[in-house]
């Protein structure tokens, strides 16, 4: 019996040791590491302190939509808030729909960022109404961020497109975060010459873009139009239509001029340029 055990173990042996033999080539040898190239590294850009703001002191009342389920929290609105106190408006909020009319009619700068829940009809009508009498509108949305924008800057001939920007060639460490150096000059880009916008989209209008992007920069989704542009100046120039809420907080607002793009507005929205209608 123990012979026979003995045989059947040398045979399972001889199995295991011919299969290993037959298929064993060598001792492994890892091939050499390689060390990186460093300066191929993408390494964002570092926001700038030597900023200074310059303003003039004035008067008025900004008011921030917070009635539409807005995607947004209060602190990204921080560095524009400030720079609108700064210049003597005082910031109020819109927490009901309902309270829309009476508000704007104390109001002449209004801010709608990312709002979640469409405009009605009535709605709409009330902030034309607004505008015609020469207040100003600043609407904020984000690729990143749900929004129905366009239920409302419709009415003013502007479409925040569903794409975002990229260049693959030239960007700040990502390719969605854009670079933009040609602007059509207005109060809103003066004394630009270059910004960063962190996952920008377009905004397709009648030739109100007002910044514009170069050749390598293309769109998700829009294939066949060649100048596209994530700001829009609209309603002769009442109504500022900017496709990205990065920029305008901290730390990106140090990033190149953005600190003076996000002045310009402050300026823009604090000019007391309200009329009364006849």
């Amino acid at each position: 019996m123990i012979k026979r055990i003995a045989i059947v173990i040398a045979g399972i042996l001889v199995v295991l040791l011919g299969r290993g033999l037959f298929y064993y080539s060598g001792f492994y040898s890892a091939p050499p590491t390689e060390m990186p190239t460093y300066e191929y590294i993408a390494v964002p850009m570092a926001p700038s302190t030597e900023y200074s703001d310059t303003y003039t002191k004035g008067e008025g009342t900004t008011l921030i939509d917070l009635a539409h389920n807005n995607a947004l929290t209060l602190e990204e609105l921080n560095v524009l808030t400030l720079r609108l106190i700064s210049r003597g408006s005082t910031i109020e909020f819109l927490n009901e729909i309902d309270d829309l009319e009476e508000e704007l009619s104390q109001t002449n700068a209004y801010i709608i960022v990312c709002p979640q829940e469409e405009f009605s009809k009535e709605e709409r009508e009330t902030i034309g109404k607004f505008v015609n009498n020469s207040g100003k509108l600043l609407l904020i949305a984000d690729p990143t961020r749900q929004s129905q924008m366009n239920s409302l800057s419709l009415k003013f001939g502007l479409i925040f497109e569903p794409d975002y920007l990229y260049n693959v060639k030239e960007n700040d460490a990502n390719y969605r975060n854009i670079f933009v150096t040609e602007f059509k000059e207005n109060e809103i880009t003066k004394n630009l010459e270059k910004i960063a916008l962190y996952t920008a989209g377009s905004i397709t209008s009648a030739n109100y873009g007002i910044a514009l992007v170069d050749e390598n920069t293309f769109s998700s989704v829009i294939e066949t139009r060649k100048e596209l542009s994530p700001i829009a100046l609209a309603k002769e120039s009442k109504v500022l239509a900017i496709y990205d809420l990065t920029f305008i907080t901290e730390p990106y607002n140090g990033i190149l001029d953005n600190n003076q793009l996000i002045s310009n507005i402050a300026d823009w929205l604090a000019k007391p340029t309200k009329e009364e209608t006849k």
